[in-house]
């Protein structure tokens, strides 16, 4: 079960994964047989992440494993002849994305002068649920304490902030040691 920003518990038990690009990649790579390692590095991702949507490519026919080598089925092959569709709520707004774009865009060509702030980043740390739900409670508080409606200085530059926080990879496999 995962947790929403609201605090619900959600099941998986949906099928909406199936039309993301990650399993879309993983079939396109098994045109041979090839193990959860060399689909791995290939593609540049976590092992348990490419065995968790093999495993689910599995059960909904789309691969088959043999001898630890998996091969696309031809289920698998007209999910990639079909439509793709990202599940909703997984991609920023492109106006969102547009507008943060113009913003560093026109900061660089010197429409607020030097007197502003900017920054942005990507982060990503293994956290556990209670860390994860701590950040959460804690970015939230921060964002209300400047952004909510009366809070900031009607004198000042707008600024907008967009933030996601979003499990993104599985535990390598083979990894049971924390790092020293």
């Amino acid at each position: 079960m995962a947790e929403t920003e609201a605090g619900d518990q959600v099941t998986s038990d949906d099928t909406s994964w199936d039309g993301s690009a990650l399993p879309r990649d993983i079939l396109r790579t098994l045109d041979s047989p090839r193990t959860v390692e060399q689909v791995a590095t290939q593609l540049e991702v976590n092992n348990a992440r490419v065995l968790w949507y093999l495993r689910k490519l599995e059960a909904s026919g789309r691969v088959v494993v043999t001898g630890g080598r998996w091969t696309r089925t031809p289920e698998g092959s007209r999910l990639l002849a079909g439509p793709s569709s990202v599940p909703e709520g997984t991609t920023m707004p492109g106006q969102t994305v547009y507008d943060f774009r113009q913003a560093f865009a026109d900061a660089a060509a010197g429409m607020f002068g030097d007197t502003y702030v900017q920054a942005g980043g990507e982060h990503g740390g293994r956290l556990s649920l209670e860390q994860a739900a701590e950040f959460r409670e804690r970015l939230t508080s921060l964002v209300a304490e400047y952004f909510a409606p009366g809070k900031g200085d009607r004198r000042g530059v707008k600024y907008g902030l967009h933030w996601t926080l979003t499990p993104t990879d599985l535990h390598p496999l083979g990894d049971d040691d924390p790092p020293a």
